[in-house]
């Protein structure tokens, strides 16, 4: 089972056509089952393989709001953060979000060698974003365009975050991630640790 924490506005659902659906998609396609909660649920999923993060609107920023859900930061197996959901897993780790607009097409070129990017050095990709993101030291920069950082992977476990959509040119992005679910047991919780830094929930307030 992947999870699809849905980070748009609940109470606009064209934006979930536009930003949850192709994801869902995607993952059906490649044989997974898919299972979508808001990002504000408490509802802890059970079967779990890996999570992904969604997108959502240029100029939402509801997803600000609610921050990762606690049952998440207990979890350690996989993640994926897509441009909003990057930003999520960027403020957990203590990093920043800083104004960065663009809409359109960019070329990315990668900087570490890793199976969600299948060996490939550069590609192009869609953005659709306002901010872009300052990572810690406890992220390891996958990407960067001239913009600056595109995609990360948080150094303790299997969490990545790109910045862009692979949902809109780059579905292989999306099934190398499943791929890396299935290499996974369920259900990786740890309910004796907390990722989260201090610092993060302030972080997300000054976002708002």
């Amino acid at each position: 089972m992947i999870a699809i924490l849905d980070c748009t506005r609940q109470d606009l659902p064209l934006l979930k056509r536009e930003f949850v659906s192709p994801v869902v998609s995607i993952v059906e396609r490649s044989g997974h089952q898919a299972m979508i909660l808001p990002l504000a649920t408490t509802e802890v999923p059970v079967n779990l393989q890996g999570v992904i993060l969604t997108g959502t609107a240029l100029m939402d920023d509801h997803y600000l709001l609610h921050g990762i859900p606690e049952w998440l930061m207990k979890w350690t197996g996989p993640v994926l953060g897509i441009c909003a959901g990057m930003q999520l897993i960027v403020i957990a780790g203590g990093g920043i979000v800083i104004p960065s607009e663009k809409i359109g097409m960019t070329e990315i070129m990668v900087t570490s060698d890793e199976e969600i990017f299948s060996g490939k050095e550069r590609f192009n990709a869609w953005e659709l974003h306002q901010s872009g993101v300052m990572p810690t030291e406890s992220m390891k920069i996958l990407a960067r365009s001239e913009a600056g950082v595109q995609a990360v992977r948080c150094a303790d476990r299997p969490w990545y975050g790109v910045l862009f959509h692979p949902e809109v040119r780059n579905e292989w992005i999306i099934i190398n991630f499943l791929e890396i679910c299935s290499q996974h047991p369920h259900n990786n919780y740890d309910l004796e640790i907390q990722w989260r830094h201090p610092n993060s929930q302030k972080l997300l307030k000054s976002r708002l």
